[in-house]
């Protein structure tokens, strides 16, 4: 399929990730016509917020169920910061799945949605299908890992100097114990929410995740302080309300992708993996996994160092990154819409055209980020109140709300840039800069501001401000180099 043939097909779609297989063949003279390549900026706009809208509503949902449930621990009488640092210990544990998932999820979308661009359903299809087998072994690994070694990892990754509570420790573990088994579902949802995203459709996570923080601030509200009927249990109430949860999430998704949606359909009779296609989706998935990796073992080493602060100082900078959300992932959905229509075009054989789908995305980015990082900047300690009831945590957090205010700007510009690099198949660019802002900025800087200058949890929170300065300026030298045009076109 020639490329004007594919362009013209993938701006046929109604809807993004429907195209029309049809239609006669171009006639093969000489480049496209003008009508089959030209698009209004309009109409772009109208795509990239068909694409951009789920995920922004669903991010809104999410923080604020994710605010609720954080509050819900935060006013726990008694334990309140050390409940929300056991929480924040075992859940970013838990994220290390969510890492792994993206080595199939990211790769999966992204051929997918080449797929889509091209014109080729069946490729699509089979592509879905391999990413959820790839997915489904992954799951069952990483519980097995969480669920038999939860002591060793705790201590291995946040404790090894033993400078940490031995009454925060044990909590942390007792409450790994019980999330560990929500980390299938938490990878059904996750995978199939990414061949969705592939084929171009960002509802599907929408209804899945909102039903899941739903259920989970519901379930907390019970199951933590006994309401509804239901006994109070603490944080171990926490933990059975994001099992039922997450298995709620699961169980939508599933029913959506089998029962309803028409984008990807996959079938196992007679499945074969098929090496060339599992080598496509971690060419793409395992740079932008390994970011993930490296990112998450980075928030461990940073969380062990501020651990052995003390619990007032881990449970600020836990809640803090909860109320820096309220920022920053509205503005997700525009670095999601920027890997799919960056693909899609790729796919339809126009780079000017994905350049001008991220000069959109990034003018509603920053206009959604202004409005957003003000309530940081101007209301710190309003809004981390909200999650607290101890005055020397809200105090603190508040501070780190007001770095983090100003840092949304450069961070979120990069998502967007970050999300067209990955959609150009040029991945390991982002890896390389997440990996030297996190280990050769973040890290260093925090452990030399903390021990040689003495400006304790502060001076964490400014070298995370220099960490995503430096990332901005790398992301942008790269997405305007031209190296990623250069790959697109010699594939």
């Amino acid at each position: 399929m020639n490329g004007g043939r594919r362009l013209k097909l993938f701006m046929r779609c109604k809807t993004p990730g429907q195209y029309t297989p049809g239609g006669k063949e171009p006639r093969k003279t000489g480049a496209p016509s003008p009508e089959q390549i030209y698009v209004t900026e309009k109409e772009m706009t109208k795509k990239v917020f068909a694409l951009a809208w789920p995920a922004t509503v669903e991010a809104v949902l999410q923080t604020t169920i994710q605010m609720v449930t954080s509050s819900l621990l935060g006013h726990i009488p008694g334990y309140s910061a050390l409940a929300v640092s056991a929480s924040g210990l075992a859940d970013r544990a838990t994220r290390l799945s969510w890492a792994l998932f993206a080595a199939v999820g990211t790769g999966a979308t992204v051929m997918i949605a080449r797929s889509v661009g091209a014109g080729d359903k069946r490729e699509a299809n089979s592509f879905a299908g391999q990413a959820m087998v790839l997915g489904a072994f992954l799951m069952a690994v990483m519980t097995a890992i969480l669920l038999i070694f939860p002591e060793q990892l705790i201590n291995g990754l946040y404790n090894r100097n033993r400078g940490m509570s031995a009454e925060l420790v044990s909590m942390t573990i007792g409450y790994l114990r019980i999330v560990a088994w929500s980390v299938p579902l938490m990878g059904i949802n996750q995978v199939i929410s990414a061949l969705m995203r592939g084929a171009g459709n960002t509802k599907v996570t929408l209804v899945t995740n909102t039903a899941a923080n739903v259920t989970n601030a519901v379930l907390g509200y019970a199951l933590i302080y006994g309401n509804l009927g239901f006994p109070a249990m603490g944080i171990t109430g926490a933990g059975i309300a994001a099992i039922i949860s997450q298995g709620v999430g699961a169980a939508a998704a599933l029913f959506i992708f089998i029962k309803i949606q028409d984008y990807v359909k996959v079938t196992f009779r007679r499945f074969k993996l098929q090496w060339s296609k599992i080598k496509a989706i971690f060419g793409v998935g395992v740079p932008h996994a390994s970011e993930q990796l490296f990112f998450q073992f980075g928030q461990i080493a940073i969380m062990g160092l501020i651990g052995s602060m003390g619990d007032i100082q881990l449970a600020a900078h836990t809640q803090g990154i909860t109320a820096e959300s309220i920022s920053y992932m509205p503005a997700m959905g525009f670095g999601i819409a920027a890997t799919t229509l960056v693909s899609m075009s790729v796919g339809a054989g126009s780079v000017s055209l994905a350049k001008r789908y991220v000069r959109i995305l990034a003018k509603w980015d920053m206009i959604l980020t202004a409005a957003t990082a003000s309530f940081l900047i101007f209301a710190p300690k309003q809004v981390f109140g909200l999650l607290s009831n101890d005055a020397d945590v809200v105090a603190l957090g508040s501070v780190y709300l007001m770095i983090m205010g100003f840092c949304q700007f450069p961070q979120q510009l990069t998502g967007v840039l970050a999300g067209a690099l990955r959609g150009g198949g040029d991945s390991k660019a982002t890896l390389f800069n997440s990996m030297v802002g996190l280990w050769a900025v973040r890290i260093p800087l925090s452990f030399l501001f903390v021990n040689a200058f003495g400006m304790g949890i502060t001076g964490v929170w400014w070298a995370m401000a220099i960490d995503l300065v430096t990332r901005f300026i790398l992301t942008i030298i790269r997405y305007t180099s031209g190296k990623w045009e250069k790959r697109v076109t010699k594939a």
